[in-house]
């Protein structure tokens, strides 16, 4: 079976909202953030812009945007919360092969979404190419520690290697990724975290894998799954008691920035 390019989210259109929860204080602080680095820059684009989790509240911000996702239910989602209107321009595409000339944005930003993407350093490339010389690069690959990186593990360990949790690139590979950027000559700037509260129990995360909400569990035959959550409850009880307990009551997120040199094309 070849890799995939990329993992489409066409079975999660309806649910995506509810298990990628943002509160409205972390999606302010997020609309914020990006909008102090974008807002001035012209266009921007958003790859696997998903549902506008991220895009609409930027669009409503002001910043000019045009998302590109791989799932047309995704997109129609954007469409249904914006009250039946395109709220910015919106394209089905692969960010491996972008549809855009180059230099065609001011920036650029991707949350959460090169774990999904087999080549991800194609679509690092891709994402270089159609931002201007001096623009910017922003990018959130999600931040595991503490007890669900934990349960994460231990997950996988039960589900065994068809369960590996990424196609592309890791959560926690930064170091990783910020030598890719600086292969394009790409240098690194920190930004200010992004704190969010939780209200996850195990109660729900077990909810919500059963249900088959997260892109990982796609690709488990049901009957694997279903014994590795059995073990793994079995273990959770024993190593964090109460199910009903939130375990993380507030978590961070890390946006990378990352600023193109001037007059440099990949």
């Amino acid at each position: 079976m070849s890799t995939p390019v990329s993992i489409p989210f066409d079975r999660a259109a309806e649910v995506y909202d509810r298990t990628r929860r943002l509160t409205p204080e972390a999606s302010a602080a997020t609309t914020d953030l990006l909008t102090a680095e974008l807002g001035d820059r012209g266009t921007a684009l958003e790859i696997g812009v998903g549902t506008g989790l991220i895009g609409l509240p930027l669009a409503a911000a002001g910043v000019r945007l045009v998302g590109l996702d791989l799932s047309r239910p995704m997109l129609g989602k954007i469409v249904e919360k914006a009250g039946g209107r395109m709220a910015f321009p919106l394209v089905i595409g692969d960010a491996t092969h972008l549809p855009f000339g180059d230099a065609s944005f001011g920036g650029a930003y991707a949350r959460h979404v090169l774990h999904l993407i087999a080549d991800w350093r194609a679509a690092l490339s891709e994402l270089v190419r159609v931002v201007a010389p001096g623009g910017v690069l922003l990018v959130n690959i999600g931040f595991n520690e503490g007890p669900w990186q934990e349960i994460g593990d231990h997950m996988d360990e039960q589900a065994g290697r068809e369960g590996h949790r990424v196609v592309g690139l890791d959560f926690d590979a930064t170091e990783e990724l910020d030598q890719a950027m600086a292969a394009f000559g790409a240098s690194y700037r920190d930004l200010p975290e992004i704190w969010q509260e939780s209200e996850l129990t195990l109660d729900r995360y077990f909810e919500e894998i059963d249900a088959r909400a997260f892109s990982w569990t796609w690709r488990i035959d049901p009957q694997r799954l279903s014994a590795a959550v059995a073990d793994t409850k079995r273990w959770a009880a024993q190593r964090f008691g109460s199910f009903d307990r939130v375990l993380e009551p507030r978590f961070r997120s890390v946006w990378r920035a990352y600023d193109l040199p001037h007059g440099t094309r990949v």
